[in-house]
């Protein structure tokens, strides 16, 4: 997520059995894992949805983009997020093979901040910033039309940055221990450039120790509500 997230109590939890899928050679493995999901609320609230996958295997992600704004300034959404995910720099580096297909188990959706929020819980969004929330990346529309103050990068860049930053944590990525582990150089992709630069580059793709963090395959996949996790992997 791009900002801190305060947990709404009083959540009754029932279990879910989602399906997973994880690319192999020759053939697909696909493994049932017994997943959380929060009690209703109103609006499209994710269910936790989270899976480990073995290391060295290409994994496939199944996504579905879906804008739901029909200005002109989010026109093209769905193709800068199939260019950033299927980009040489991005997370394809990490061992992550994208597909895009109407019945996906994942979700990457634009939306004005009030359905985000909807979205989000139990994370507080505040209308602000974008989340990922089990099997769903939801993106703030305004966040894309402008950006933030504090990104000093432009808005193209700044749209790729917020591609991976949410997508990464759809793969289990943490926000880093450090927000910039060292001045003057590119932010990890997984700090929270939308709030604060703290004196790095703005950045939109994955660092080296991210991608190689990533690789390992250790974290769940679309994890569901986390209290603020940091990555142990990395600086």
């Amino acid at each position: 997520m791009e900002a801190f997230a305060l947990l709404r109590p009083n959540l009754a939890r029932a279990g879910r059995t989602w399906l997973v899928c994880v690319g192999l050679l020759p053939a697909a493995v696909c493994a049932s894992t017994t997943a959380e999901r929060a009690a209703p609320i109103s609006g499209d609230s994710a269910p936790s949805t989270s899976t480990t996958v073995p290391a060295g295997q290409p994994v496939h992600i199944e996504l579905i983009i879906e804008s739901r704004t029909t200005d002109p300034a989010t026109a093209g959404f769905a193709e800068v997020v199939k260019e950033t995910l299927t980009d040489a720099r991005g997370w394809q580096q990490a061992g992550f093979v994208f597909v895009f297909a109407e019945s996906a188990p994942y979700r990457v959706v634009l939306a004005e901040g009030r359905e985000v929020d909807q979205m989000c819980r139990p994370y507080d969004v505040s209308g602000k910033y974008s989340c990922q929330n089990g099997p769903v990346v939801a993106l703030n529309a305004d966040r894309w039309r402008y950006a933030t103050p504090q990104w000093t990068g432009n808005l193209e860049t700044y749209r790729r940055m917020l591609v991976n930053h949410e997508v990464g944590h759809l793969l289990g990525q943490h926000h880093p221990r450090r927000q910039c582990p060292k001045r003057g150089e590119p932010a990890p992709v997984m700090a929270q450039q939308s709030t604060e630069l703290d004196g790095c580059l703005p950045n939109p793709w994955p660092l080296p120790w991210e991608i190689a963090c990533a690789a390992r395959h250790e974290e769940p996949i679309a994890p569901g509500y986390e209290n603020s996790p940091r990555s142990t992997c990395g600086p």
